[in-house]
């Protein structure tokens, strides 16, 4: 593989390559120790091997912790740029469109419960900063349930089936 690359002017990354076996197989002869070989992150997913309804092997995805953690501290930060520069009602659009580009990337099969954690995340991360604006408290959990009434955030959804090749808008 290493030849195959060079002859196109590439080189792979030594620490980053390696060779995984993605058999049917291997997944039964895994065991918690080498649980981690046979897992591997790639596009901001972690694919590993899992049973579906059946009981047979199959290849799931999952948000990489990496990339999770990498998404969360993002917005983090940019709510603090912006709580502290303006209104809430004019950063909550642009707020709407990073969680839905969220959920339309990582929104895969088997990823509901990433996409969910993120959802609540973000939303805790929203009342904190909000709750900082002001010397006092500007919402309690219930004001704030009652703000999303009126103003929905978009609720994580799977955007992309991959086992029946449909897509839901």
């Amino acid at each position: 593989m290493r030849e195959r690359f060079a002859k196109f002017g590439l080189e792979l990354h030594p620490e980053k390559t390696r060779v995984i076996h993605l058999d049917r197989e291997q997944r039964c002869r895994t065991n918690r120790k080498d649980h981690q070989s046979h897992t591997f992150d790639f596009l901001g997913f972690t694919h590993y091997w899992s049973k579906n309804r059946k009981g047979n092997p199959t290849l799931r995805r999952k948000t990489s912790a990496k990339k999770f953690r990498k998404a969360c501290k993002g917005m983090n930060k940019w709510l603090r740029q912006i709580c502290g520069t303006a209104k809430l009602k004019e950063w909550w659009p642009t707020f709407r469109s990073k969680l839905r580009g969220h959920y339309q990337y990582y929104g895969i099969s088997d990823n509901s419960r990433a996409i969910e954690r993120y959802h609540y995340m973000t939303k805790r991360l929203v009342f904190n900063w909000v709750n900082r604006q002001s010397q006092k408290v500007s919402f309690t959990w219930e004001g704030f349930n009652v703000y999303l009434e009126h103003y929905p955030l978009p609720e994580p959804c799977i955007a992309h089936h991959l086992y029946t090749l449909s897509f839901v808008s």
